[in-house]
């Protein structure tokens, strides 16, 4: 059975004229895992205002998607161009940690339900329904 893993090497093929644009035109992998971070940070910050929305909660598929696209690339760019550095490693690590927490810790703090028309948030007072 295929795994993930077997995906990576295709998946990085198809970013890879990307990655040397964004090489060309100066862009560091830090830069990248920067942008994944601020990404994640934006999109948690719009589940958390937002109670869980369903409008909000449509956004994290295509954010998760792009997160991985990122990570994918700022990993290309400092291998294949030149640009690792200790820097970069611990931001990638930390980007990763800020990134996930951005993302998942709105989801642990909302109470998503598809037929209750109320916000989502789970810190209202009274009785659980």
């Amino acid at each position: 059975m295929a795994s993930i893993y077997d995906l990576k090497p295709a998946f990085q093929g198809l970013l890879r004229p990307f990655t040397r644009a964004l090489a060309r035109a100066g862009v560091t992998a830090n830069a990248v895992t920067l942008a994944a971070v601020a990404l994640s940070l934006a999109v948690g910050a719009a589940l958390a205002l937002t109670h869980g929305s369903r409008a909000a909660l449509l956004l994290l598929p295509a954010a998760l998607f792009a997160r991985m696209a990122l990570n994918a690339v700022d990993g290309m760019l400092a291998r294949e161009h030149g640009q690792k550095s200790k820097l970069g490693a611990l931001l990638n690590e930390l980007g990763d940690v800020v990134s996930d927490t951005a993302l998942y810790l709105p989801l642990a703090l909302a109470r998503v339900s598809i037929h209750d028309s109320s916000p989502a948030w789970s810190c209202s007072r009274g009785s659980a329904r």
